[in-house]
């Protein structure tokens, strides 16, 4: 399905209000595990001896048995809200699961957890007589949070020069700027939620497979709702797709 980008642009007027967004109002296409895990020996009969010293250990604190490393507590995960701003978003999407979270431009994007970079595209290769899904997103970073869950942001207008594969974020840690690059007519944040999958080059998982407005809805009122189980449910329906599972 070819979406409309003009319909974009009509958008920014109620964003900048704060009104919601009743439709989906962003260029389409985003480009887009958790899923992140001797036999004793009977003894011959002989006379009675001795027996032999026990080798001697460290002394130490006794090993915890598995029931009390499985009782142990996990250490909470952090969300945060991914722009830092005034924005508005609908919970509808158009032709997939995902959020545009539309904005003024220069808006501070944010990590939405503490992980590690997956993949980042600093350069804007879209061209619209081309159409390629994997460069819809113009300026994009994607993220592995320790959650196992994959976090994606696009349409930026700078990324961080920090901000490269394999680097560490925490929640909150600045990435860029929000902006309208790659297929694009007005300034939003385009946010998707999926497995890692194959962590880089899979654009049409990439850019959303969960819709991630309940859990950005929590975020914006600092409650910590993740969304670990939703996207391991997707997972196990539908695998590592190799194509999108709708038109592009």
């Amino acid at each position: 399905m070819q979406w409309s980008h003009r319909r974009a642009a009509a958008c920014v007027a109620v964003a900048l209000g704060l009104g919601p967004v009743l439709g989906a109002c962003s260029s389409g296409g985003d480009s887009g595990g958790v899923f992140a895990n001797g036999q004793d020996q009977p003894l011959a009969q002989s006379a009675p001896t001795a027996p032999a010293p026990l080798p001697s250990t460290p002394a130490g604190p006794p090993a915890a048995s598995p029931s009390a490393r499985a009782a142990a507590p996990r250490k909470a995960v952090k969300y945060t809200f991914p722009v830092i701003g005034n924005n508005s978003y609908a919970h509808t999407h158009h032709d997939y699961p995902a959020t545009d979270v539309i904005t003024n431009c220069g808006n501070r994007v944010v990590a939405v957890t503490s992980g590690t970079i997956l993949d980042v595209t600093k350069v804007d290769r879209w061209k619209r007589s081309v159409n390629a899904g994997a460069t819809r997103g113009g300026l994009s970073v994607s993220l592995l949070g320790d959650d196992g869950v994959r976090y994606y942001g696009s349409h930026l207008s700078v990324i961080n020069s920090t901000v490269e594969p394999g680097a560490r974020v925490t929640s909150g840690q600045t990435l860029g700027k929000t902006g309208r690059t790659g297929d694009a007519s007005a300034c939003h944040l385009h946010f998707g939620i999926s497995p890692p999958c194959a962590k880089v080059g899979d654009w049409y998982n990439q850019r959303g497979t969960v819709y991630p407005w309940p859990y950005l809805d929590a975020w914006r009122k600092g409650v910590g709702k993740s969304p670990v189980a939703a996207v391991q449910a997707w997972h196990a329906r539908h695998g590592c797709p190799k194509k999108p599972l709708v038109d592009p």
